[in-house]
């Protein structure tokens, strides 16, 4: 939230007249062309104060590197004491599209907005990652994805802060909650 990497989203999908947004659903059949639409501002500058309780503002204009469109499929409840139950990842989940500023165009409202299309073929949910980092930035991401952060070994309290607000502004992510696109079976 103080990152401010965004501070307007609007995520959602869409089928023959019908619109599932973010923690809803969209109804679809086999077949039927469902359009990914996602929209989103960056404020002009984040709450970036350093150091840390010092009322100096950096004035930072956050900026998103890409966008990750994430998409998984939704199976039957896995019942209590089978291996899916106790299964902590889901391995059909992965990216499907990454989105850049060379992909979206700023709209009437000011939000940068793409979209995405895609034949509905089972049920799935689908999410959003996005971030102020580059693909590979070294320490920070591999192929895109976010690596765990490195220990802050400084001892003293207030410069150890100063530098994990540091890094913390400079590796800004945000995520949205799942559409789920159910696909009716026999459909």
């Amino acid at each position: 939230m103080f990152g401010d990497l965004i501070n307007a989203l609007d995520f959602n999908l869409a089928a023959g007249g019908a619109k599932g947004e973010m923690g809803g659903e969209l109804k679809a059949k086999a077949g039927d062309s469902v359009t990914v639409t996602i929209r989103f501002k960056s404020p002009d500058r984040n709450n970036f104060e350093y150091p840390l309780d010092s009322g100096a503002n950096v004035n930072v204009k956050p900026t998103v590197d890409h966008i990750d469109l994430i998409a998984g499929d939704v199976t039957g409840r896995a019942q209590p004491g089978t291996p899916a139950y106790s299964k902590e990842t889901n391995d059909s989940t992965k990216v499907i599209a990454t989105f850049t500023k060379a992909d979206w165009k700023q709209d009437k409202d000011g939000y940068n907005a793409v979209s995405y299309t895609f034949k509905a073929s089972r049920s799935q949910y689908f999410r959003l990652r996005g971030t102020n980092l580059g693909m590979n930035v070294p320490g920070e991401t591999a192929n895109g994805n976010p690596l765990p952060d490195a220990k802050t070994d400084i001892v003293e309290n207030t410069a150890r802060f100063n530098a994990i607000n540091a890094r913390n502004y400079n590796d800004l992510w945000f995520y949205s909650n799942p559409v789920f696109v159910t696909v009716a079976s026999g459909a």
